[in-house]
């Protein structure tokens, strides 16, 4: 009788023993498919970073991890989740956006929580261990730095916007007297720089240079908006469509009061200030090339190791300014031209490997035109010949610019590509 109750008792055992790794199996599972959730939230993050909504989904799914490595009676695996959990809560908490960094610690996070799920008996391997906590460490101390940022006290701009423009010799000491004066007495809302404009001291392009000067010298405290283009062109019209409504009032104020009358002079100001104000705009729309050489780099790059060239390539001039379309859309026809230099050096490097290739892109303004020269020193490039070129040619004609050619003395060629700004 007691070994029939023994047996009964080992069956029973057995059966709870069978049912607890069921549970465990589910919710291993379940955890594996709430990271591959997570996966997906970090791939939307990398594309918007500043969307809220993946980060609070991010959130979301490691509390739900939390609660699920509770069962699992395994201590490695909680500790890291609640440490990952922290440190999106900080994140969203002090709107923090998520950089390349971030993404990668929990990248992390989730690669050793796989290990885990699919071998639990590593976590008792003594290097495994080492290497979690050393990750636990790494998350922490990327927590805290993102608290010490958050913490900063916040300072006044060190350089104000008078001072600089008196520094360039833009503005006199008494006009920048003047605006501090009106801005106390009458224009108690309106900034400096807008004041100075409103009565003349000075005009939009010194008083955008003095705004930039101070950005750079206050990088550290400056505070951005982003405003996207659609909205600048928005706004861009509306100005337009004021400019040409002072233009007609102007018109018919000096034909009823004459040009001198007070109404006349106060349209005539009015009708100036509008077009600084497109000035302004169409400066604001403007972004440096320094991006699209960076993207066109890495391409000419691995086209050059891609065909195992020799040729040195670079860019000079990245600072120089076009409008965020054409900054972006002249990339291709930019690619297309070296790509057709790196085949005429391909053809010729099995004969001529005396004199290193070398391509260079230098971006630079004259007047009222940007030009960017694309030059090498062994290939020379015939257009008439080229039907590639021809669509290259398009390309740039859609950017109201233009293309020219010039073969070099000293062997190779340049091209220029003209765009009117």
């Amino acid at each position: 009788m007691e070994q029939i109750d023994q047996n009964r008792l080992h069956e029973q055992k057995i059966g709870l023993k069978e049912i607890q790794e069921s549970y465990m199996k589910d919710f291993i599972q379940e955890i594996l498919e709430t990271l591959d959730s997570i996966e997906l939230e970090l791939v939307n993050l990398e594309v918007d970073p500043h969307n809220p909504e993946y980060l609070n989904a991010v959130y979301c799914n490691f509390h739900t991890i939390k609660g699920l490595t509770g069962f699992l009676e395994e201590g490695l695996a909680t500790q890291i989740t609640e440490q990952t959990e922290r440190l999106i809560e900080a994140c969203r908490k002090f709107g923090i956006q998520t950089t390349r960094t971030i993404i990668n610690v929990l990248l992390q996070t989730i690669l050793f929580l796989r290990k885990i799920c699919n071998n639990e008996q590593l976590v008792r391997d003594t290097k495994f261990q080492g290497e979690v906590e050393q990750h636990i460490l790494n998350i922490q101390q990327l927590r805290e730095e993102i608290m010490l940022e958050v913490k900063q006290p916040v300072k006044p701009p060190e350089n104000k916007i008078g001072e600089i423009l008196m520094e360039e010799g833009a503005i006199g000491k008494q006009d920048v007297e003047d605006v501090l004066k009106k801005q106390s007495d009458i224009y108690h809302k309106m900034k400096f720089g807008e004041i100075a404009m409103r009565e003349k001291k000075v005009d939009a392009g010194e008083l955008i240079k003095a705004i930039r000067a101070q950005k750079i010298r206050n990088e550290n405290v400056e505070q951005l908006v982003h405003i996207p283009i659609k909205r600048l062109d928005e706004i861009l019209d509306i100005v337009v469509a004021l400019t040409s409504i002072q233009n007609d009032l102007h018109h018919e104020s000096v034909l009823r009061f004459g040009s001198n009358d007070s109404i006349s002079v106060e349209l005539n100001r009015a009708e100036n200030m509008s077009m600084d104000i497109r000035k302004i705009l169409g400066e604001l729309r403007m972004v440096p090339l320094k991006k699209s050489f960076q993207k066109l780099s890495r391409a000419v790059k691995a086209m050059i190791e891609d065909a195992g060239l020799h040729v040195v390539f670079s860019t000079i001039g990245e600072n120089t300014e076009l409008s965020k379309e054409v900054a972006e859309d002249v990339i291709v026809p930019l690619a297309e031209i070296v790509e057709f230099m790196l085949t005429g050096f391909s053809a010729q490097e099995q004969n001529d490997k005396s004199k290193l290739g070398n391509i260079e892109v230098v971006a630079y303004k004259k007047e009222n035109t940007a030009i960017i020269e694309i030059t090498n020193n062994k290939i020379p490039l015939l257009p008439e010949r080229n039907r590639k070129l021809e669509q290259v040619q398009a390309k740039i004609r859609k950017l109201n610019g233009r293309l020219e050619y010039e073969e070099l003395d000293t062997d190779g060629c340049k091209v220029k590509i003209l765009l009117s700004l």
